[in-house]
């Protein structure tokens, strides 16, 4: 972490961390009076709704037992009983505008006077929702019951229901009835019924629309919060930079050393102080890494131009001692690159494996030369022999840690295989050959063909495509061969421009 910012958040923490607690406790106990103001005023409501309904089911209740002690209940036994009494409850009926209906019945469940005149004289087994005894006014025995079907629609009245809030009705055994629909995130308040206990009356409201002015006062909250912190942060940052502008001066221009590898840039500190000989020691450290590091740049470019010389000399020796030219190693390194660059690989890589691809045949130094200049074809025995020029190649080569050699390494180990898995030594196949060898074999191939040897003619171009299209996906590299068929007048070209002028012996 740097120094700079240690200050800053060094006065950040001294100058916002009271502030954060003040408002943050604030805040909470703000909060909290919102959600007890939310809960209060939701109880309120269902228990003034719950207390309307308690008045209409006491009422109901005080007119049942009114009617049950009616004079017109001595009668009835009487033949016009069905009228009197049953007008008279439909008349109480449509006086509360109420659904459902009252029935007098007797034993048996017989109905004897009703609301609904279509259900006299018939037999029901009817759950009440409220009973009342009705007794002889002259032998003081029961001599049948009054009750009312009370749908629960008829609480819908009392109900103010809205789309973000509303009532219903739950049972003690938990099923709900009358709740028009579900919120996603709601908070509800229940209040019971004191005339029907096992009902009680619950108030739902959607969380959003019931903390509504709580949210918008935590979106203020957060703006006056992250309003005041981004001034205290402003003038932390001010005060921090002010203090220790010099330090970033050095700071900015060493990163920008860094960046830019320019050593002739020069901090400018104008101080007495510690800081300004800092400053000054750090000017003259500067100069002195700008003088070493033209020295250590020319040393390094000599050093890679060695190395690159020693690696063609050493592809050019490995030629030489087959009896082919230097030519043979610069074009197989330029048909390498070219190949290397449309297949997709960066300008840099494709220049390594230029470079590193004269040593395709290194391993022929260690072929006795009986074996490597024979002018006719090869005993199975010369062959094996022959054959292990790959291996020894890559034993020479891959202990190296520089990359040049290591390519090196791979491009001699692998030149030999092929992509459908009949090449040596290892017997690769497709990808599993490194894009080097497969590279190198394709340039390798088309120049040795196309080159005269104390042992063979060149082939004419002609036949050399004829081949390279029949060893499409067998030898070589189906999107090699394409890339070269694409530039063939380019691989042409090289060539033509790296011809061998005299032909070994």
């Amino acid at each position: 972490m740097s120094f700079k910012l240690k200050t800053i958040l060094l006065f950040l923490g001294v100058s916002l961390t009271p502030y954060a607690l003040s408002m943050i406790l604030l805040g909470g106990s703000f909060r909290q009076e919102q959600y007890d103001w939310v809960t209060q005023e939701m109880n309120t409501q269902v228990r003034l709704t719950a207390e309307r309904i308690n008045q209409h089911l006491q009422t109901l209740q005080n007119d049942m037992v009114f009617i049950a002690k009616s004079e017109a209940m001595n009668d009835i036994y009487t033949q016009d009983l069905d009228r009197r009494i049953s007008s008279m409850l439909l008349s109480k009926k449509s006086d509360m505008k109420m659904s459902g209906d009252f029935y007098v019945i007797t034993e048996g469940d017989k109905i004897v006077a009703s609301s609904d005149f279509a259900a006299i004289a018939q037999i029901k087994n009817i759950k009440p929702f409220f009973e009342v005894p009705i007794y002889s006014s002259f032998a003081q025995t029961q001599v049948a019951k009054l009750i009312v079907t009370y749908p629960l629609e008829n609480f819908i009245p009392f109900f103010s229901n809205t789309t973000q809030r509303h009532y219903y009705v739950q049972h003690r055994d938990g099923t709900i009835s009358l709740r028009p629909s579900v919120f996603e995130d709601s908070l509800q308040v229940t209040h019971p019924l004191d005339f029907k206990p096992n009902l009680a009356i619950v108030l739902e409201e959607e969380k959003g629309f019931a903390y509504r002015l709580l949210y918008k006062y935590e979106q203020w909250f957060i703006i006056l919060l992250m309003g005041g912190a981004l001034f205290i942060a402003a003038a932390a940052y001010y005060v921090a930079t002010a203090l220790i502008r010099p330090v970033i001066a050095l700071s900015d221009t060493a990163r920008k050393i860094t960046r830019t590898q320019d050593y002739t840039q020069q901090v400018s500190v104008d101080r007495d102080d510690e800081i300004g000989q800092l400053s000054d020691a750090f000017n003259t450290m500067i100069e002195g890494m700008d003088t070493a590091l033209g020295e250590i740049t020319t040393l390094n470019h000599e050093i890679e131009e060695t190395q690159r010389e020693v690696v063609f000399t050493m592809g050019s020796i490995g030629e030489s001692r087959s009896k082919e030219t230097g030519n043979h190693v610069k074009r197989v390194a330029e048909y390498s690159k070219r190949l290397a660059l449309y297949y997709g690989l960066g300008e840099e890589e494709a220049e390594m494996l230029k470079q590193a691809s004269p040593m395709h045949d290194i391993g022929k130094v260690a072929i006795p030369d009986a074996v490597l200049n024979k002018p006719g074809r090869f005993d199975e025995q010369e062959r094996r022999i022959m054959d292990t020029h790959a291996v020894l190649g890559y034993d020479m080569l891959k202990h190296s840690n520089r990359r040049l050699l290591q390519a090196a390494a791979i491009v001699a180990h692998e030149h030999h295989e092929k992509w459908n898995g009949s090449g040596y030594p290892r017997g690769l196949r497709g990808e599993e050959i490194h894009i080097y060898g497969r590279i190198t074999a394709l340039a390798d191939v088309f120049d040795a063909l196309g080159s005269e040897r104390v042992y063979k003619k060149a082939w004419e171009d002609a036949a050399i495509f004829t081949l390279f299209r029949e060893e499409r996906g067998e030898h070589f590299d189906p999107k090699l061969i394409d890339i070269f068929f694409d530039h063939l007048a380019e691989f042409l070209s090289i060539r033509d421009s790296f011809q061998d002028s005299v032909i070994g012996a």
